[in-house]
């Protein structure tokens, strides 16, 4: 008999401090604060379409849509958010369906988290 384990992930959405001072600093604070909005925004419209996805059995379109996700979050600082989506893509192409249901999970909470972080109007540095 096999024992199976409950993971419990305790992630904090944060943004990478380092990348939204450059963003300020190069773009200027209002373009900086208009881009992360609209990039929110978009990983916010991928999240439904991943979550779609998801659920009729689409690998396709959910690789393609969690893949996209992944240059947006680098670019807004969210690169923890990238690297757990790296892994749902690997857990795709590995046809794993256990581990794409667990990691998707953890990214969709991720993102979730770090979008409810923006929506309450906390201070991302800028």
């Amino acid at each position: 008999m096999h024992e199976i384990s409950v993971l419990h992930p305790r992630d904090t959405a944060n943004f990478d401090e380092t990348t939204l001072d450059a963003l300020s600093r190069d773009l200027g604070s209002g373009v900086a604060e208009n881009i992360i909005c609209r990039a929110l925004e978009d990983i916010a419209q991928r999240f439904v379409q991943i979550r779609n996805a998801y659920s009729t059995g689409d690998h396709g379109a959910l690789r393609k849509s969690v893949h996209a996700v992944n240059p947006i979050a680098v670019q807004i600082g969210l690169t923890t958010l990238a690297r757990i989506g790296g892994d749902v893509v690997t857990c795709i192409d590995q046809a794993d369906p256990v581990a794409l249901a667990a990691t998707l999970s953890r990214f969709l909470q991720f993102g979730d988290s770090a979008l409810s972080c923006a929506d309450l109007g906390i201070d991302l540095s800028l």
